[in-house]
């Protein structure tokens, strides 16, 4: 008879386990006393309090991660036809973003290491078109952003960086450490619940980590319908804004951020100790260094095994998903606005084995020992 264990999510919100902290009541009840839902001062205590932790010079909070990506490119006054450099596994909001506004996605293969763009295929990609390189840093191990900002400086590109997946991890470029999204000129990211810093509800924000005023204007008045002030519509733009309530959420969670990533690395850290031995699983790198945050806990199983075991896990009522089953460009509604000029080998190999477990801040032990005792059973008997 097949042992069966409570549910254990992908994700699990804290606040399901700890009910609503105090602090957060007072907050939010003052706020509901003000009615002040929209633009009210935690979203300024926010940004000011991200960008301090970021050590970036201005935070532009928006309603999702996706939106940060829209205004990010439209910022920088692209013409319809010019090409953005991103890669073909991943979640696919950026190429979607891209596509929206009449510009050219140019899909790269990842490393089969890291998941990430692989550099050493950009020099090859790059045409007279070509004005962006969008980096993910995905499943929170950040890009090479070492070898992508020097390709990016000797051809005169601009970069931003899709930081959804990896806030919190560190970048070392040119010698000196930089927290991911803050190392290109913009970084975009998500406050999506399930995000290292996640809100109970939608949000996003744009790090604009140069000086440049006329950007950090645009940018402002691209979120805003396109206001210089108000209603008075300089250009196109869009209505995308952090809701008080979710500011007051995530300055809360800011204050527990760094507490909340050490969490995720020794889960981590405990699956790469128990897994190590396991032939057949290929672990990810992100116990390795105390750098990496996990947003995921993604190995890969030999296709053949793969659904096997996220179906002996389900039913001993442990959640896994599979990020991504499909490549980008294998994807019906991108695959005609694709260039596709490299091979894109691993990135169509990768969802024929990838599977993220449980990894999340407040997964209790008896959680983790379940998933441990799981996995090792299901490899002991498919060896046996």
């Amino acid at each position: 008879m097949t042992e069966t264990f409570t549910k254990i999510p992908i994700f699990r919100p804290e606040v399901i386990d700890t009910g609503l902290p105090q602090e957060l009541r007072i907050g939010i009840s003052q706020l509901l006393e003000q009615g002040c839902f929209i633009r009210g001062q935690a979203v300024s205590n926010f940004k000011n309090q991200l960008a301090h932790y970021l050590s970036t010079d201005n935070v532009i909070s928006v309603g999702n991660g996706t939106d940060a990506l829209l205004a990010a490119l439209m910022a920088l006054g692209l013409n319809k036809g010019d090409e953005v450099i991103t890669p073909a596994f991943g979640y696919p909001a950026a190429v979607e973003m891209i596509c929206l506004l009449g510009l050219t996605p140019v899909l790269v293969d990842v490393e089969w290491n890291t998941f990430n763009l692989d550099p050493s295929q950009l020099e090859e990609a790059i045409s007279p078109k070509t004005k962006v390189i969008l980096p993910l840093h995905l499943f929170g191990l950040p890009a090479r952003m070492n070898d992508i900002m020097r390709i990016a400086e000797k051809y005169q590109l601009t970069v931003i960086e899709d930081a959804a997946q990896s806030l919190g991890s560190d970048c070392v470029v040119e010698g000196k450490k930089k927290k991911s999204g803050t190392v290109a000129s913009l970084g975009c990211t998500s406050f999506f619940p399930s995000k290292n810093l996640g809100a109970w509800g939608d949000g996003g924000a744009i790090f604009v980590n140069r000086d440049d005023p006329k950007l950090l204007k645009r940018l402002r008045s691209i979120v805003s319908h396109g206001q210089e002030k108000k209603y008075f519509h300089a250009m196109l733009g869009m209505n995308s804004r952090l809701d008080t309530i979710q500011a007051e959420v995530l300055c809360f969670y800011l204050s527990q951020f760094d507490d909340n990533c050490r969490l995720r690395i020794q889960i981590a850290s405990r699956y790469r100790e128990s897994f190590a031995q396991i032939e057949g699983l290929e672990l990810p790198l992100c116990a390795e260094t105390n750098s990496y945050v996990p947003n995921l806990y993604t190995v890969k199983v030999a296709s053949a095994q793969r659904d096997a075991l996220q179906s002996y896990l389900s039913e001993r009522g442990i959640a896994s998903q599979v990020y991504y089953p499909l490549p980008i460009h294998r994807q019906k509604a991108y695959a005609p606005y694709v260039r596709t000029p490299v091979r894109l080998t691993n990135s169509e190999q990768l969802p024929l084995c990838v599977l993220s477990l449980p990894c999340f801040p407040s997964m209790k032990e008896w959680e983790q020992e379940a998933v441990i005792s799981a996995v090792k059973q299901f490899f002991k008997e498919s060896h046996a």
